[in-house]
């Protein structure tokens, strides 16, 4: 009878675990299906990429794949280590319009980012947290700012829910060491790395977590730890450059105080990044782990954090100089895991909360974060786009004082509620505030999206269908434009670097040179293909060549033969504007003469200041509302250069500095202009 009573017992438990663990199994979905919807209704107003050059690389590299089945941009072979992005949008590219390929994966980073909701709850219940508890760690996972990237065609968003996944089988087999433990975390620390190569971090993390767990047990119950660092070992000692392949620069870093100080910096934003309710709890209770699995979570956790912050502050002081949320994103579903464990703590470490939000509310009062939102500054973190977004509503002050009082209030509340152990209710604010930020990065975005919209159809070149189009990059032109036109349009397959200007990217390029006669020149011999001219900052007239279409800075040319430059500024840009330096240069031969007039005409608008501009070795003096005409007489078939500079009077215009406006010089060949009866003079009396 007792047997018969203890199986009914053990059924039925059996029945009840089996029926919470579907009903979180339907919750989980629900929760994933949500996410994935309100991400791909944000992604709808992100009608452009804008994060050059990483979007234009991925976008490449899948359709490389997907269409060649190779590793190419630009026609010129690829080492790029971070391959799993493009491969899974592979099949997109190759099957879809361009246009139709961009939403459509928009539409797969959504559903990723959203998949992270799985291995939070995961890894929360493997720290045995309440089912309850679990949840709320998983829409905490899935309510980051940070998740605004997802419209982006970038690597986070699929390694974003890789390294949780990683994290939660690393947990497992530090729990229980066996062989096919370890191979299924070095599969999913593999792909994570595969999608961001910042992801090494988990190996690393890993290792550290199992020599302090096993100490001298270590290679007996991890011998997969001895293969890893053996073939770590062999490849640094083989080639580290062939190895990262276009990550290699991260060689060259040096380690200095701006990294220190850009360490403390990605702390303090991190923390505000994640809603600062839970912070003072989930600190304390990493000082005092209770048992195998809660202290191989805080090893793993703090050396992949570490490191991944290590890896955050060597960018942000080597060039970059701002918060790289974006390579963080994986920390901060840690911040509620940890702050989970403080319910066992007991009130052994009540002390601990006050010491750690005390210098968080300090920090607060005395840095302004609208210093970390001018210009660019806030392009990698969704959290700092939130602040941007407050601050163009409020002003700049008014955004970081609501800021630094919003996070002063929820850091005393965390210590309110980690007091009282009350963790749903700190974790739900902390939700609360998450959400509004998400919110707030995405009118960030739109604002910014909307503001960049082009005015033209973004396959303009491609509707031509005047087959593969050869880009030529000019002086001062912004790479990011031409990157767009090379993202939109497939046909322009190839890049050439006009003396002055610089690569857009650091892929395959060639120089373009005009020899004597005018005529433009590559590596493979004279520019016979259609060409995408940028004339954003250099302004010309060609022959043997006829202007098919333009769209805002660019002009779409289709030779007629080798096609040749007559006339050349640079330091004019698209709207007529003179820089205040540059240079006029005149081909005659490709005009068949020898001999000619340059003329031009200068202006001001009537509320400029009198500009001095120097042309050659004379002076030229242009009053605001009176137009100047000029006449240069040109000897001789070689190549006729004069150079330009400002004097006194210039504006400064966003990121240009202008002079006067300047009509586009017209060179007349000499019997022409004799016929005209003109007078060549080098400047007009005054």
């Amino acid at each position: 009878m007792e047997a018969s009573t203890t199986l009914v017992h053990e059924a039925a438990a059996r029945r009840i675990t089996l029926a919470g663990t579907v009903g979180a199994r339907l919750q989980l979905a629900m929760l994933v299906a949500l996410s994935f919807l309100l991400r791909s209704l944000e992604s709808a107003g992100h009608t452009e990429p804008r994060f050059f050059p990483d979007e234009y690389i991925y976008a490449s590299l899948g359709r490389s794949i997907g269409l060649h089945g190779d590793l190419s941009i630009r026609g010129g072979p690829v080492h790029f280590p971070a391959l799993l992005a493009p491969l899974a949008a592979a099949p997109i590219w190759a099957l879809a319009s361009v246009p139709t390929a961009y939403r459509l994966v928009q539409l797969e980073n959504a559903l990723f980012m959203s998949l992270a909701a799985v291995p939070a709850y995961l890894l929360a219940r493997k720290l045995r947290l309440t089912h309850r508890y679990a949840l709320l760690c998983a829409v905490f996972t899935v309510a980051l700012p940070e998740l605004v990237r997802s419209a982006y065609v970038m690597a986070g968003s699929l390694a974003y829910p890789l390294v949780l996944f990683a994290m939660y089988a690393g947990l497992v087999a530090l729990e229980r060491p066996r062989l096919r433990r370890d191979l299924g975390f070095a599969a999913l620390a593999g792909l994570a790395v595969a999608a961001r190569v910042e992801y090494v971090s988990l190996f690393v993390g890993f290792g550290v977590a199992a020599i302090v767990l096993d100490r001298r047990r270590v290679l007996r119950t991890h011998p997969l730890l001895g293969v890893g660092l053996a073939l770590g070992g062999l490849a640094v000692a083989v080639s580290p450059h062939r190895v990262l392949g276009y990550y290699s620069g991260v060689l060259h870093l040096h380690v200095g105080l701006d990294t220190a100080r850009w360490l403390l910096i990605d702390l303090f934003l991190l923390a505000l990044a994640s809603g600062v309710v839970l912070v003072p709890g989930a600190l304390v209770a990493l000082l005092r782990p209770e048992g195998l699995i809660e202290r191989a979570f805080v090893l793993l956790a703090v050396s992949v954090g570490a490191v991944t912050l290590l890896e955050a502050a060597l960018f942000a002081s080597n060039g970059s100089d701002r918060f790289q949320e974006r390579y963080l994103d994986g920390v901060l579903p840690l911040v509620p895991l940890a702050f989970g464990l403080w319910q066992r703590r007991g009130d052994r470490l009540r002390l601990g909360l006050v010491v750690v939000a005390a210098p968080l509310v300090a920090a607060l009062a005395v840095v302004p974060l609208s210093g970390y939102t001018v210009g660019s500054a806030a392009q990698d973190s969704g959290f700092l786009f939130a602040n941007a977004e407050l601050e163009r509503l409020m002003g700049a002050a008014g955004g970081s004082m609501v800021v630094a009082a919003i996070g002063s209030l929820a850091a005393l509340a965390g210590v309110v509620l980690g007091l009282r152990r009350s963790q749903c209710a700190a974790a739900a604010i902390a939700i609360a505030l998450l959400a509004v930020g998400s919110v707030g990065a995405w009118r960030y975005d739109l604002a910014v999206t909307d503001a960049n919209r082009t005015p033209y159809a973004p396959t303009w070149i491609d509707q031509q269908d005047l087959g593969p189009v050869t880009a030529v990059e000019t002086a001062g032109a912004q790479s990011g434009a031409l990157l767009q036109q090379l993202f939109w349009n497939p046909s322009v397959d190839r890049e050439v670097v006009l003396q002055g200007a610089d690569p857009t990217d650091a892929f395959a390029t060639s120089r373009l040179i005009v020899a004597p006669d005018g005529e433009l020149r590559t590596g493979g011999g004279p520019l016979r293909s259609p060409f995408l001219w940028e004339g954003y900052g250099v302004s010309a007239t060609f022959t043997r060549a006829r202007l098919v279409a333009h769209a805002g800075t660019f002009g779409l040319w289709k030779p007629t033969a080798a096609t040749r430059v007559r006339v050349l500024v640079t330091g004019r840009y698209w709207d007529s504007w003179l820089a205040w330096s540059g240079r006029i240069t005149v081909w005659p031969e490709a005009f068949h003469a020898a001999r000619g007039t340059l003329s031009m005409t200068l202006s001001l608008p009537r509320h400029a200041r009198p500009v001095l501009l120097r042309l050659g070795g004379r002076g030229v003096r242009v009053l605001p509302g009176r137009h100047v005409r000029l006449r240069w007489r040109v000897d001789g078939p070689r190549p006729w250069t004069l150079p330009f500079t400002t004097r006194g009077g210039g504006l400064t215009l966003g990121l240009r500095q202008r002079s006067v406006f300047a009509s586009m010089p017209v060179f007349t060949p000499f019997r022409a202009s004799r016929q005209a009866g003109a007078k060549a003079q080098p400047f007009p009396r005054r």
